[in-house]
C-alpha cells in the first residue's frame, strides 16, 4: 500500500517525503529543494553583477580601442574563463563534475541561442537604429515574465510588479522619443528585431530552468558558458573579415593591460551572472540588465552631454527608479493531489 506524500519544511529547506509501504517509513524517497534565498543574498548579487556588467563596459572600450579586433578580445575573454576553472579543478578544488550527456547537451542549446542571438541582434542593428533595439530590450521583461508564469510555474506580478515594469516600458519609450526615436527599415528590420527579441527571452528563461533543474557547480555553468561560446566566436572572427585584418592591425598603448583587465572582469561576469541568476526569477534578472544598460546611458550622456535634453535625463531617471520598484513573483501554490495529502510542518 502506497504512503501518502509529505512536505517537510524546516530552516528554510524543503524535503518531499514518499512512503512507499506506508509503515516505518520503509522505501522512503526525498528530495531536497535549494534552500530559501535572503534579500541580502539577493542584493549582493544583483550589485555585484551590476558592477562587473558596467566595469566590464568600460573596459571593453577600452580594450577594442587599443586592439581593433573585437572577437579576438571576445575570444580570449572566453578562452580565460573556461582555462581558471580548468585551473581551478587541477590543483583540486572540485568545481568540475564528469562531462555527462545531461549536462552537455543543455549548454550546448543554451550556446545555440546565444550565438543566434548575437547573430540576430547585428543584422537588427544594421536594419534599425539603437532606439528600436533599446524599446526592444525594454520590453524584454514583460515576455519574460509572462514566459515564467505559462511555463515555469511563477504567479503573476503584483499590483507593484505590474506597475515597475510598465514604468520602465513607458520611461525608456520617452528616452527614445526625446533622443533617436525609433527607425526601422522595412519589414525586415522588424522580423530580425524580433528574432532576436525572442532569442533573447528563451535564453534568459531557460538559463534559469538549468539553474533550477540541473545540479551543478556555479564555476561548471562559467566553464560550459565560455567554452562551448569559443567555437561560435572563431566562426565570427572569419566570417566578420578580422582574419584578413589581423596583420594590418596596430596595437595601441595599454593593449596588453586593457586585453588582460578585460579577461580577468570576463570571469568575474560570469560567475557573478550565472550566481544572480540563480538567486532571482528570470524576470527580476533580464530587468537588472535592462536598468544596467539604462544606466550606463545615464552615466554617458551626463558625464559627455552630447546634444542631450534635460528630459531625456530625466526619463532615463524615472525608468531606473521604476525598475528599482519590482519584487520577485513567488511560485505558484500547488494543489493537493486527488486522493493524497499533503502537510506544511515547521
Amino acid at each position: 500500500r502506497q504512503g501518502h506524500p509529505i512536505t517537510l519544511t524546516t530552516r528554510g529547506r524543503s524535503f518531499d517525503i514518499e512512503t512507499i509501504g506506508g509503515e516505518k517509513g520503509i522505501g522512503r524517497r526525498r528530495t531536497m529543494a535549494p534552500p530559501t534565498v535572503g534579500v541580502a543574498e539577493k542584493l549582493f548579487w544583483i550589485l555585484a553583477y551590476s558592477g562587473c556588467s558596467s566595469t566590464m563596459l568600460v573596459i571593453n572600450k577600452l580594450a577594442v580601442g587599443a586592439l581593433p579586433l573585437p572577437t579576438v578580445v571576445s575570444g580570449a575573454q572566453l578562452a580565460v574563463s573556461a582555462a581558471v576553472v580548468v585551473v581551478m579543478q587541477m590543483f583540486g578544488a572540485k568545481v568540475m563534475g564528469p562531462m555527462d550527456r545531461t549536462r552537455v547537451v543543455p549548454f550546448v542549446l543554451y550556446t545555440a541561442m546565444f550565438a543566434g542571438g548575437l547573430f540576430a541582434n547585428m543584422k537588427a542593428l544594421l536594419l534599425t537604429n539603437v532606439g528600436a533595439v533599446i524599446a526592444a530590450r525594454s520590453c524584454l521583461p514583460v515576455i519574460v515574465c509572462i514566459i515564467e508564469w505559462a511555463f515555469m510555474g511563477r504567479s503573476l506580478p503584483s499590483a507593484r510588479s505590474t506597475l515597475s515594469l510598465a514604468g520602465v516600458v513607458g520611461f525608456a519609450g520617452l528616452y527614445i522619443r526625446f533622443d533617436s526615436g525609433v527607425d526601422v527599415n522595412g519589414a525586415s528590420g522588424y522580423v530580425w528585431l524580433f528574432i532576436w527579441w525572442m532569442l533573447l527571452a528563451l535564453q534568459m528563461t531557460y538559463g534559469k530552468w538549468m539553474t533550477e533543474k540541473i545540479e551543478m557547480t556555479q564555476w561548471e555553468r562559467v566553464f560550459y558558458t565560455n567554452a562551448f561560446a569559443i567555437p561560435p566566436t572563431i566562426l565570427l572572427f572569419f566570417v566578420t573579415g578580422e582574419f584578413g585584418n589581423v596583420s594590418d592591425v596596430e596595437m595601441g598603448d595599454g593593449a596588453w593591460f586593457w586585453l588582460i583587465a578585460s579577461c580577468v572582469m570576463g570571469v568575474g561576469i560570469s560567475y557573478s551572472g550565472w550566481r544572480t541568476r540563480s538567486v532571482i526569477t528570470a524576470t527580476t534578472f533580464t530587468l537588472v540588465g535592462v536598468l544596467n544598460k539604462m544606466a550606463t546611458i545615464a552615466f554617458t550622456v551626463i558625464v559627455w552631454p552630447n546634444d542631450t535634453t534635460a528630459a531625456s535625463i530625466l526619463a532615463l531617471v524615472f525608468c531606473i527608479l521604476f525598475g528599482l520598484l519590482y519584487q520577485d513573483a513567488p511560485k505558484r501554490k500547488e494543489r493537493p493531489s486527488i486522493g493524497g495529502h499533503k502537510a506544511t510542518m515547521s
